[in-house]
């Protein structure tokens, strides 16, 4: 019986097949895209929710269609309970998606927003939910050119949650180190989400912009 030690590649089990004469992974590194939305109509983005938010749409931007919500006043959020999948472990092993955002007068002119997943409802009011944060040198920058942000799609281990050169995950209303019962909690969400969303506030002036691209699973990924 032979036995397999496979190092330096995380991919889903539909993509990745290995080479049992050269004992190493044959599959190719790929972003398998979910939606860049140049299928859409441009318009009212119809599997796109929002709670607190103003043209939630698909426009035309740079020679690219993208998604675009701008906040309203209150909390503001948008979010999908239709088009991904409810396993994202199964889906990749990283979510990849561009974004940009415009501040607008008086708020923050960086951003860590990224993802969120949840179960129930929405973003806003789901539960349990986690969200990836972005690190101090991942921020959105306001006005900048549309950066492409990667989301690891693991399940938790040991004493922490995924985490990689750009952000962390955290669970919502938990702080401090997660516990084993909220390791659980996230591997069991990560695995049936309702859907995804992002936050719109940066500040007090309902007047940002925020403009999203290219979601796409990635296969195949390196193992720092």
């Amino acid at each position: 019986m032979m036995s397999l030690a496979i190092l330096g590649v995380s991919c889903s089990d539909d993509e990745c097949g290995y080479e049992l004469e050269m004992l190493e992974p044959s599959c190719e590194e790929s972003c398998e895209l979910l939606t860049d939305f140049e299928l859409d109509d441009l318009g009212p983005a119809s599997n796109w929710q929002s709670i607190n938010a103003i043209n939630v749409e698909i426009i035309s931007r740079n020679g690219s269609q993208v998604l675009q919500a701008v906040d309203a006043s209150g909390s503001s959020v948008v979010y999908n309970n239709i088009d991904f999948p409810s396993d994202f472990i199964a889906a990749g092993c990283e979510l990849q998606y561009d974004v940009e955002y415009e501040a607008g007068s008086s708020n923050s002119a960086t951003s860590d927003n990224s993802i969120g997943i949840y179960q129930g409802g929405n973003i806003a009011t789901g539960s349990p939910r986690a969200f990836f944060v972005l690190n101090s040198a991942s921020l959105i920058q306001s006005n900048a050119a549309p950066v492409t942000i990667s989301v690891p799609l693991e399940l938790a281990s040991g004493g922490s949650l995924p985490s990689n050169s750009m952000g962390e995950w955290v669970l919502g209303g938990v702080t401090g180190p997660p516990t084993p019962a909220d390791i659980a909690t996230f591997n069991s969400l990560i695995q049936n989400t309702v859907g995804l969303g992002f936050g719109l506030d940066e500040g007090s002036n309902p007047s940002e912009r925020w403009y999203w691209d290219n979601f796409c699973f990635k296969q195949c990924c390196p193992i720092d």
